[in-house]
């Protein structure tokens, strides 16, 4: 699944013959970490649990495979800011096997990536949890995710930002695209994003879907910031 992934993105994307993570030379072609980035992405590997960190009525459970720093944090990076779709792949080879491993997760019927702004959209040229969300859908054979929300404001960056300041930032930011509501009504979504930090991001978004009456709301991030 990984090689017909990747054979598509091939075709969107230049492929590059070096560390998705760390920028050195690739021994073989079909790899996409160095050994040294390769070992850095397990060892920063969680064992399957429930995020604590999301603490709001709205989003009911969350997890995240990998810590946010090594080869995690440096793929995430290179997928939000240096253009490299690939990327994507090894991170959501980890939310494939969270997702395999936690039976919570698998109750979810509908997949949702968290939307970016489309200023930032156009400036990228693509949202990076859609991507992680379609390469996480085609490891698990699940439905394609489907851009059910948008973003309405980015009034900031939330790099560097607390709990409260983030929360602030955050307010009003996500609302339903017109006409999504009977695609959310009755229904547990699984939302998808890149990174979990302090959980107002996902709690703003599952607040907008709890509002269009979705069942419940779960969130399945690629990273999380350790506190």
């Amino acid at each position: 699944m990984r090689g017909a992934w990747q054979a598509v993105l091939s075709v969107l994307f230049p492929q590059r013959v070096v560390c998705h993570a760390c920028g050195a030379p690739l021994a073989g072609e079909n790899a996409l970490l160095c050994s040294r980035c390769a070992a850095s992405l397990a060892a920063h590997t969680f064992a399957p649990h429930k995020v604590e960190t999301v603490v709001d009525i709205d989003v009911s459970f969350a997890a995240a495979p990998f810590g946010y720093q090594g080869a995690p944090a440096a793929l995430v990076k290179a997928l939000k800011f240096g253009a490299d779709s690939t990327a994507a792949l090894p991170l959501a080879e980890g939310m494939a096997a969270a997702y395999a491993a936690m039976p919570q997760l698998r109750q979810a019927t509908l997949c949702v990536p968290v939307p970016v702004h489309y200023r930032r959209q156009r400036q990228r040229g693509y949202n990076q949890a859609m991507l992680l969300g379609r390469a996480f859908c085609e490891m698990t054979s699940l439905a394609p995710p489907v851009e059910l929300l948008v973003r309405l404001h980015h009034k900031h960056s939330q790099v560097g930002q607390g709990r409260e300041a983030r929360q602030h930032n955050i307010e009003g930011a996500f609302a339903l695209r017109t006409g999504a509501e009977r695609a959310v009504r009755g229904r547990t979504v699984l939302l998808l994003d890149d990174v979990l930090t302090t959980g107002s991001t996902a709690a703003a978004c599952a607040r907008a879907l709890r509002l269009a009456g979705a069942a419940q709301t779960m969130l399945l991030c690629a990273c999380r910031v350790e506190r």
